[in-house]
């Protein structure tokens, strides 16, 4: 989907979705029934069920979630065996996160600076650690959205 009008015209929900997720929380969050919102819900079901494609840190087998500190903008990756930052965090202090929605969650809870710029970091990360080539290009983002892989 193509927008037709505002600051973002002429650019795609799916590339939007994954350069600048907070425009998608506030469209939600502000037009909850309208069009655009629920293609964005859409968009963000897909994402998260796009498998982890990173070994989990602790032990090396396939990650299905990732974990970050407060006021950090790295992702460490974890399979549902192994603790979070196990013997590394105090305890409590990583946070569990799985989908978009958790991110979001994160950072409103944690980020005291810059929350747009972390979002937009975590989710590049999370979509990079799914298939994403770094670049996010229309075509690309397209492709990640549609399940293909790179």
């Amino acid at each position: 989907m193509r927008l037709q009008y505002g600051r973002y015209q002429g650019r795609t929900a799916e590339t939007l979705l994954l350069r600048a997720p907070d425009y998608a929380v506030w469209v939600m969050r502000h037009q909850p029934e309208g069009r655009l919102a629920q293609y964005f819900r859409d968009l963000i079901t897909a994402f998260d069920a796009r498998p982890i494609n990173q070994p989990c840190q602790a032990c090396g087998a396939a990650a299905t979630r990732a974990a970050a500190l407060p006021e950090r903008s790295d992702l460490y990756f974890f399979c549902d065996d192994c603790a979070l930052y196990p013997n590394a965090a105090p305890a409590g202090a990583a946070h569990d996160l799985r989908t978009l929605a958790d991110f979001v969650s994160h950072v409103e809870r944690t980020a005291r600076r810059r929350p747009v710029a972390r979002l937009r970091a975590f989710v590049r990360r999370m979509a990079q650690a799914k298939g994403l080539p770094r670049r996010i290009t229309e075509p690309a983002a397209e492709a990640f959205f549609a399940g293909e892989t790179t």
